[in-house]
């Protein structure tokens, strides 16, 4: 199979997980919106960026190194080493955290702090099964752990508010519970208790683990920065009712994550196999020449279509989300791009520069953030959201080009991009009749632009997959 051929593979194996939990989670929105005031859907929100901060600081981001060497290796026998050396040292550091947590308990109270605990220990090892699994090259196993959870989730969700109609702790426990599962159901399938085992327990592969996932830790409370912390800054300055119904607003750029998402699970695992390949700097310049078109104009379409999906499935005191939606979609693209590029720094096991350059970036969100909520609110927000993304994308076009090339139009690039300010316009002018069918074309466009992808990606043979 081709590089890009195995590309396709797994982007689509990705999507059909994917689009099928956003889906999920898409259509749970409206169902979460009419039940939970902004102030309480705001509250869960920062709880879960909290987590998201938290679990690679405990787990030292070992989780990563443990994927990266395993997506190398072919042997069973190391394996097991890689396996066993990233699963008992994340076990010891997750073992060192409850411990100070419960001392902080003695001391601290606060509301869900037990659901928290438990939701963090859980969230810990079902990533590490999954990206395992992925590491192993179980790509369907992957895929199919990450639709469960988001099912289970749902379904708990819906059972948690209509029967036994609990608050935001609600969140928590369907998240536990398919949490769990995940983690039962990965462990059975891959038969995973072969590859634990205390003796294959390695210091020396311990070591370069720690080399390869320092600079992503510091990376990943950068990039929580980056992408996070915006949600601290809005509820300090503007309460917990802004957090929500930013939180909501992001739920449109989401769909475009959850694309760039797909996309750079299969990626990563391609630009890491072909960093050493001859053809290399054409096979990359290749991809980003098709893969920004595709999200560019992905980026129209959403950002002219916010305002009636907002307005239709969520409305209510929501309703003002979709005003912040095309700053933040743009954001999205730069966030997209930047991902593209730290794939080969991964294929290159140069992730200091990761960290480096999301250091800067969330400097200058934090930056930003402080200079203009105070004067523009939520529009401040975006805005520095937006500049930080660009700001992470360019330093990581100038570091790429020591350990690779990759070429692009910047004609295309220019107009794409002047396309979708402009878009992003119209909904503040235009309603109704006219903006339908603006976004009518923007769909007619979206398609034929990226008509050879989507030919190649409904044409292609599922039966390898």
């Amino acid at each position: 199979m081709t590089k890009e051929k195995q590309l396709i593979h797994h982007t689509i194996l990705y999507a059909v997980a994917n689009f099928g939990s956003s889906l999920i989670t898409f259509l749970m929105l409206p169902i979460y919106t009419r039940y939970f005031h902004p102030e309480d859907f705001g509250v869960w929100d920062v709880a879960a960026t909290t987590v998201g901060l938290l679990v690679p600081l405990i787990t030292v981001e070992l989780t990563s190194a443990t994927y990266r060497w395993l997506i190398d290796d072919n042997e069973t026998a190391n394996k097991a080493e890689i396996i066993s050396t990233g699963f008992f040292q994340i076990l010891l550091h997750t073992l060192l955290f409850n411990f100070f947590a419960l001392i902080i308990f003695l001391f601290i109270d606060f509301t869900l702090k037990w659901e928290t605990l438990f939701y963090i220990n859980v969230f810990i090892f079902s990533s590490f099964i999954q990206q395992c699994a992925r590491g192993l090259k179980r790509n369907v196993l992957f895929a199919s752990l990450g639709i469960l959870q988001t099912l289970i989730v749902a379904a708990l969700n819906i059972v948690f508010i209509f029967v036994f109609q609990l608050g935001i702790e609600l969140f928590f426990y369907a998240n536990i519970i398919a949490g769990l599962i995940s983690i039962v159901v990965g462990w059975y399938n891959m038969r995973f208790s072969r590859y634990i085992r205390l003796k294959h327990y390695s210091k020396v592969i311990l070591r370069p683990f720690f080399r390869y996932a320092l600079p992503i830790v510091s990376g990943a409370a950068g990039w929580w920065i980056l992408t996070m912390a915006d949600r601290w800054m809005i509820a300090l300055f503007l309460g917990m009712k802004f957090n929500g119904i930013y939180a909501v607003a992001v739920k449109v750029p989401a769909v475009l994550m959850m694309i760039n998402h797909v996309f750079s699970l299969a990626w990563k695992d391609s630009a890491i196999l072909a960093y050493r390949s001859a053809d290399r700097d054409a096979f990359y310049s290749k991809i980003f020449d098709k893969y920004f078109t595709l999200l560019a104009t992905s980026v129209i379409c959403l950002t002219l279509s916010a305002k009636p999906l907002i307005e239709i499935f969520i409305g209510g005191a929501y309703n003002d989300a979709w005003k912040y939606t095309g700053i933040l979609l743009l954001a999205a693209l730069f966030n997209a791009m930047s991902l593209f590029w730290s794939a080969g720094f991964h294929g290159a096991k140069r992730t200091k520069t990761i960290f480096t350059t999301t250091a800067v970036g969330a400097t200058v969100n934090v930056g930003l953030n402080l200079l203009l909520i105070p004067f523009f609110e939520l529009y401040g927000v975006s805005i520095a959201t937006l500049a930080a993304f660009f700001v992470t994308w360019a330093m990581r076009v100038q570091s790429g080009k020591q350990l690779f090339t990759i070429k692009f139009n910047y004609i295309k690039v220019i107009l794409l991009l002047f396309i979708i300010v402009l878009s992003s316009m119209l909904p503040f002018i235009i309603d109704g009749y006219l903006l339908n069918m603006v976004i009518f074309v923007s769909f007619v466009m979206l398609i034929f632009v990226n008509r050879v992808i989507l030919k190649k990606a409904l044409c292609f043979d599922f039966k390898v997959i």
